[in-house]
């Protein structure tokens, strides 16, 4: 059985004869052979709704995995959910030269009720940059 679902229509922009939803060899044949010989063509793409797409449905998991993280960490100062990451500062330094990078040095949390802000150095567990990433080292 396959796995993601197809939608055939007589062509690309016209929606007045679709099926959609398709998901074994069987109803897509029966289904491709009656376009052809009432509209002489079928047009056929990916069903995108996510019940017919594995990886739409995967995007959609981790999307609320991220929600609910966000939901269940509080502000420190007014508890009030949702406390998380709206912006970042970039210049973590290159290894060799120094040099502030492009890379991300800290992420700053705020909280939408009271404003409390917090800055996290280093969020991915890096001090410095590889000098690859560098505009000194390598230009």
């Amino acid at each position: 059985m396959p796995t993601h679902g197809l939608i055939l229509r007589k062509e690309k922009d016209d929606f007045s004869d679709i099926v959609k939803g398709i998901t074994n060899a069987e109803v897509l044949y029966k289904t491709f052979k009656l376009f052809s010989s009432s509209y002489s063509k079928a047009f056929i793409e990916t069903d995108m709704r996510a019940m017919y797409n594995p990886m739409r449905m995967k995007v959609i998991e981790k999307a609320t995995f991220k929600l609910l993280d966000k939901i269940n960490t509080v502000c420190p100062e007014c508890s009030t959910p949702g406390f998380g990451i709206t912006d970042s500062k970039k210049g973590l330094p290159c290894n060799v030269c120094n040099f502030p990078t492009r890379s991300v040095s800290s992420h700053i949390f705020s909280c939408k009720k009271c404003s409390y802000l917090k800055e996290e150095k280093y969020p991915n567990g890096k001090f410095f940059e590889d000098p690859m990433h560098c505009d000194v080292c390598n230009p």
